[in-house]
C-alpha cells in the first residue's frame, strides 16, 4: 500500500486542482495555494515538529528552555529548508507532501491556464485523449509508461523518499493525471465504470508482480523498488528495466482500481464528507507527534504487536478528530491549518481532496 497511497494522493490533488481552477483566476489560484499551503506548512513546521521533538525527549522541558527551544526552531526550520533535497527531510519531516504540492501547482498553472481559457483547444484536446484511445491503451499502457520513464531516468541515482529523488517527478506526473483525468471529465467516468472489473482484475496481477520484485530486492539487496541502485554499481539492466515497469504499474492500477470504485460506491452529495474534507489538513498537520504519544501510550502500558498497533491507531484517530474540532471553531485557526469553508454540500462530480 505504501508504493501507491501517496501516489493516489497526489492523483486526487490533481482532479481538486481541476475542479478549483475553473472558478479562479491564475492570481487568485496562486494566492490561495499560499494560504492554503504554504501558511499551514510552515505553522505546521514551527509548531507541531516542535511538539514532536519534544515528545520524543529532545527538548529541555524547563519554561525557559521550551521557549528558547521554540523560537530557535523557527529560526532553524526557517533557513535549514532551502539546503536542496535534505532541508526539506529535516525542517518539514512528513509536511514535505504541501511542499511539493505547492511546487507542481505553480509548476503547472500555465497549463491550467490555457486549458481552462481553451477548453476545446488542441492541448485540452491532447490531455482528453488518452480516455478514447481504442482497447483502452492510453489508460492501460501509454500513461503509466509515462511514470515509467520518470522512474528509468532518476531512480537510478538516489533511492526515493519524502517527495525526493525519483519520487519529485513521480508524484508530479500522477499529479498531473490527476488534472488530466477531470479535464475529461465524462470520458474519465466513462472509462472507469465500464472498466472497473478489468482494471481490479489487473490490479491483482500487477500485485503479484510486485510481491515476486520485493522477494528479488531482499534476496539480492539491490534496491529495485526504493531505487538508488548506482550503489551497486548498475545504472540499467534488463531487471532494473523491469522494476521500473512493475512498480510504477502497479501504481498506476492501485490508483485506477481505488477511484473507479470509489466512484462507483461513493460518487453521491454528502454532508459528512464535506464535513470530513475540512479535516484533511489538520489530521495530516498533527497526526505524526500524536502517533508518537500513541506509541508510548502503548510502551507504558507494556503492550506490542497487535495490541499496541490497535490502541496506537485508535488513540491517534480520537486524538485527531479532538484536534480538529478545537481548530476548526475560530478564523485564525481554520486559516493556520488550512481548513477551506464549505458553502455547499459537495457535488457528486467533486471529490473530497488536498487539492482544492
Amino acid at each position: 500500500m505504501h508504493q501507491w497511497r501517496l501516489a493516489a494522493l497526489f492523483m486526487i490533488s490533481g482532479m481538486g486542482t481541476a475542479f478549483a481552477f475553473r472558478r479562479r483566476t491564475w492570481g487568485v489560484f496562486l494566492k490561495e495555494r499560499v494560504t492554503r499551503l504554504i501558511v499551514p506548512m510552515l505553522f505546521g513546521a514551527w509548531t507541531v515538529g516542535f511538539a514532536g521533538s519534544v515528545i520524543l525527549g529532545n527538548e529541555d522541558v524547563s519554561p525557559l528552555g521550551l521557549t528558547f527551544g521554540f523560537l530557535f526552531g523557527i529560526i532553524w526550520r526557517s533557513l535549514i529548508f532551502w539546503v536542496p533535497i535534505f532541508g526539506k527531510l529535516i525542517a518539514l519531516g512528513h509536511l514535505w507532501f504541501l511542499w511539493n504540492l505547492f511546487q507542481y501547482s505553480v509548476l503547472l498553472t500555465p497549463v491550467f491556464h490555457v486549458v481552462r481559457n481553451n477548453p476545446d483547444g488542441r492541448l485540452a484536446r491532447f490531455l482528453r485523449s488518452s480516455f478514447s484511445l481504442r482497447g483502452g491503451i492510453g489508460v492501460f499502457v501509454l500513461l503509466p509508461l509515462v511514470l515509467t520513464l520518470t522512474e528509468v531516468l532518476f531512480k537510478p541515482w538516489f533511492p526515493g523518499f519524502i517527495g525526493v529523488g525519483y519520487e519529485w517527478f513521480w508524484f508530479l506526473v500522477f499529479f498531473a493525471f490527476g488534472y488530466m483525468c477531470i479535464t475529461a471529465k465524462d470520458e474519465y467516468y466513462e472509462f472507469i465504470e465500464g472498466r472497473r472489473i478489468a482494471i481490479t482484475a489487473m490490479t491483482l496481477l500487477w500485485t503479484v508482480a510486485f510481491v515476486w520484485l520485493r522477494l528479488e530486492q531482499h534476496d539480492t539487496r539491490i534496491p529495485y523498488v526504493d531505487g538508488g541502485w548506482l550503489e551497486n554499481k548498475i545504472i540499467h539492466n534488463r531487471m532494473t528495466i523491469l522494476a521500473c515497469v512493475i512498480h510504477s504499474f502497479h501504481a498506476w492500477f492501485w490508483c485506477l482500481t481505488v477511484f473507479s470504485w470509489g466512484a462507483h460506491l461513493l460518487n453521491r452529495p454528502s454532508d459528512n464528507l464535506a464535513y470530513l474534507n475540512q479535516g484533511v489538513y489538520p489530521f495530516y498537520i498533527v497526526h505524526m507527534p500524536l502517533t508518537f504519544v500513541g506509541l508510548r501510550v502503548a510502551t507504558e502500558l507494556g503492550l506490542n504487536d497487535y495490541p499496541a498497533v490497535i490502541l496506537g491507531t485508535a488513540f491517534v484517530v480520537l486524538t485527531c478528530w479532538a484536534f480538529f474540532e478545537g481548530v476548526r471553531r475560530t478564523k485564525v485557526t481554520r486559516f493556520l491549518f488550512g481548513i477551506k469553508e464549505v458553502q455547499q454540500t459537495l457535488q457528486p462530480e467533486s471529490p473530497s481532496t488536498y487539492g482544492e
